[in-house]
């Protein structure tokens, strides 16, 4: 082996394996990079918006009516959650903005139209 490399010495291999200590599971640190954090991040974000969206109380449909033509008529938004909502009773979506308008199949708000039987209830924000 000393004719392969000249400046070779034994010692100092020997050395470096008696004083070498491993760093564990810090050096693999780096590994978790931009598609790893960017699942991790979606995933916990996904979690915290669904703990945030519990169903609420259901609102009868005259209690519906009164407060979405409040919220047209003086111009407020309004939090809209409908009536999906999954095994874990968590809502599948709410709906925040202001009410465009409506019609026979529904109102419109923040650009959705949604059906009158689909929302679950609706608050006034502002």
């Amino acid at each position: 082996m000393s004719d392969a490399y000249p400046n070779y010495d034994p010692r100092v291999r020997d050395q470096f394996i008696r004083n070498y200590r491993d760093r564990g599971m810090m050096k693999w640190g780096g590994f978790y990079l931009s598609d790893h954090t960017r699942v991790i991040e979606k995933k916990d974000k996904s979690r915290r918006a669904n703990e945030k969206r519990r169903l609420q109380k259901q609102m009868d449909f005259q209690k519906i009516s009164a407060n979405l033509f409040n919220a047209f008529a003086n111009e407020k938004e309004v939090s809209v959650q409908l009536a999906e909502e999954n095994k874990d009773h968590y809502v599948a979506q709410t709906i925040v903005g202001f009410v465009q308008g409506y019609g026979d199949d529904g109102i419109v708000i923040a650009g959705q139209v949604i059906a009158f039987e689909d929302i679950w209830n609706c608050r006034i924000i502002n």
